[in-house]
């Protein structure tokens, strides 16, 4: 089973026992995450509440967490479902994402700001194996370009990060396809360090544009994928 990707909490302190809703909101979430949910993926609402052990109303308020969130949509005649992002979802979420982490990086800079979390974060991409499972890319990934915005010491900015950080994780768990090999996302990341510790601000906008121009690029060639296979699926 791949390994768990982890999302940070919320900025705020929260101290609550943990209800059942979401136990299961935590459960499904997990399934997504790690890729046992696939894009297209119809969440069946007897199935999956005997499936959790829950209720059906607990059931329905757990999936009504998740839709918040965006990992889960409610389509007319279809239930809910695990998101096929349409090109334009894909292309709104990588606005948003390159507005937050160039303005995170221009303020690293400027503060003279090299987080040693981002610098863990490539060490790791670099020490792995060719055919090491993309949930070992995954986490890493996420690691430096979490670094970077904690870095622009910006609570607001970290929490409209946060907002949009699901949707960024479904994104990446979408998109192994469009990567065979982890020592390429090691190298992008290298240069956008690597920009950052010269403290060149041109260039690690240039780069930082480049790398999430192509991860969106890559991203809907992925989910034209998906979404085909799971059209012929169906259609069977």
């Amino acid at each position: 089973m791949p390994k768990a990707i982890e999302i940070p909490s919320p900025p705020e302190v929260r101290i609550a026992t943990v209800s059942t809703v979401e136990a299961a909101a935590n459960a499904i979430r997990a399934l997504i995450l790690d890729g046992e949910l696939a894009p297209g993926a119809r969440l069946r609402e007897n199935d999956f509440a005997e499936r959790l052990g829950v209720a059906r109303h607990s059931f329905r308020a757990a999936t009504q967490i998740l839709i918040g969130e965006g990992l889960l949509r409610r389509e007319p005649n279809r239930g809910v479902q695990v998101p096929i992002f349409a090109q334009a979802d894909v292309e709104d979420i990588f606005k948003l994402r390159a507005a937050l982490e160039i303005e995170a990086t221009r303020l690293a800079i400027e503060a003279g700001v090299v987080p040693d979390e981002a610098r863990e974060a490539v060490a790791q991409l670099q020490a792995l194996s060719a055919d090491a499972p993309w949930s070992d890319v995954v986490q890493p990934d996420l690691d430096f370009h979490r670094a970077i915005i904690d870095a622009a010491d910006s609570p607001r900015l970290q929490r409209a990060y946060h907002g949009l950080q699901s949707e960024i994780v479904l994104c990446m768990v979408q998109l192994q396809p469009a990567y065979d090999h982890p020592a390429q996302v090691a190298a992008e990341h290298e240069e956008l360090l690597a920009a950052i510790e010269a403290r060149d601000a041109g260039r690690a906008e240039k780069l930082w544009r480049v790398h999430l121009d192509e991860a969106a690029a890559n991203q809907i060639k992925a989910l034209e994928g998906a979404y085909t296979d799971t059209t012929e699926e169906e259609s069977n």
